[in-house]
């Protein structure tokens, strides 16, 4: 009776759990909607998950590097408003979690430091 009675507990519990659903890997977009028309390279922090890797479209060079604070994405080019890099993460359903912070912007002439307040950036689901 003993053993009948852990296994109803058991499959009690087990009915009882709540695994959630799978995390979807996917990607989500770094997308720049107001900069200066001088901006030469941006550096954006991006917390809230991970970022298993970064890829940047052709008209961009494009690097990371990841620390504790979140991942370091460093667009070098003519920067204009629009995706500036495509992020490959392990669960696009957390993208809610992700967010962008512009930490610092360079001229593309004088390569001197600009107002990094100017630029926003939002991090969002691929189209």
């Amino acid at each position: 009776m003993k053993r009948l009675m852990l296994v109803i507990v058991a499959l009690v519990a087990a009915c009882g759990t709540d695994t959630g659903s799978a995390p979807r890997p996917g990607n989500l977009t770094l997308t720049l909607v107001s900069g200066g028309t001088s901006d030469g390279a941006v550096v954006v922090l991006v917390s809230g998950g991970p970022v298993l890797s970064v890829d940047g479209p052709a008209q961009y060079q494009v690097a990371s590097n990841t620390d504790a604070s979140g991942t370091h994405i460093m667009i070098v080019g003519n920067i204009s408003s629009g995706v500036l890099a495509t992020l490959h993460v392990a669960d696009v359903s957390r993208a809610s979690g992700y967010v962008a912070t512009v930490e610092q912007v360079a001229d593309r002439n004088s390569f001197a430091l600009l107002d990094a307040a100017r630029d926003q950036v939002t991090v969002g689901a691929a189209k």
